[in-house]
């Protein structure tokens, strides 16, 4: 983990190519550029760990970290993949809670880290800064309920592995790419654990998905080539 100051030119290109406090102007938005720090993850690095009481307010300015949770028999579930432009952190900043998930670096990522308490401040000082944080809370809860929906809906492991990878297609899809090709930056035993199954369970469906001629996997890229049939396994 390394950490600087937050430079001018980073932000100001975060800034345009990510959703959060987009919109503050002025001295609210001269206030946002200066405040925290940034810091670089290698993969494996952990922002913040389950029932960690929270130091910071992170927004990822490029790079991907898995949010998990553990059963106290060790066993754990990955909750969603978090991209450039998304706050972690903040839900329980603002209800003064423990963590209730570990966020991990699964590639090499840069964050914005801003302290709690500097955070708090700038939203009592900054109306318009506050109700974006409160659009930022109403996403998370948006993706968790898309989470849940993902876990519980579809019957079959296929269809929860296909529902999946509609759900980063779609993510893929929102970053401006035409394309239908993506990097699976997870291994299966990590997708697995996103789907409720086992590592082996996940390699023989995607195997299945390949011979079906719905997806294509040349080493870490994955090509979704019949989203309409994923679709309907999804169901």
């Amino acid at each position: 983990m390394q950490s600087s100051k937050p430079s001018a030119d980073t932000f100001f290109r975060f800034k345009q190519n990510s959703r959060p406090f987009y919109d503050l102007q002025g001295e609210a938005l001269a206030q946002f550029d200066g405040m925290g720090m940034e810091i670089s993850y290698m993969r494996g690095g952990q922002l913040f760990a389950e029932g960690e009481q929270p130091k910071y307010v992170f927004i990822v300015c490029s790079g991907r970290v898995k949010l998990s949770v553990s059963s106290r028999e060790g066993k754990t579930m990955i909750l969603r993949i978090a991209e450039a432009g998304q706050v972690l952190g903040l839900s329980v900043a603002l209800s003064s809670t423990e963590h209730e998930m570990t966020a991990e670096a699964i590639e090499p990522c840069r964050v914005k880290a801003i302290r709690v308490n500097d955070f708090l401040t700038f939203l009592r000082d900054y109306p318009e800064a506050a109700m974006d944080a409160t659009r930022s809370v109403l996403r998370e809860y948006q993706v968790l309920f898309n989470d849940v929906c993902r876990l519980a809906l579809p019957g079959t492991i296929a269809g929860r592995l296909a529902n999946l990878l509609l759900d980063w297609l779609r993510t893929h899809s929102q970053t401006g790419h035409a394309d239908r090709r993506f990097t699976m930056a997870l291994t299966h035993e990590e997708i697995a654990g996103m789907t409720g199954t086992s590592r082996e369970t996940v390699s023989r469906v995607l195997s299945r998905f390949e011979r079906q001629k719905l997806i294509c996997i040349k080493g870490a890229s994955l090509t979704v080539l019949q989203p309409e049939a994923l679709a309907q396994l999804a169901t």
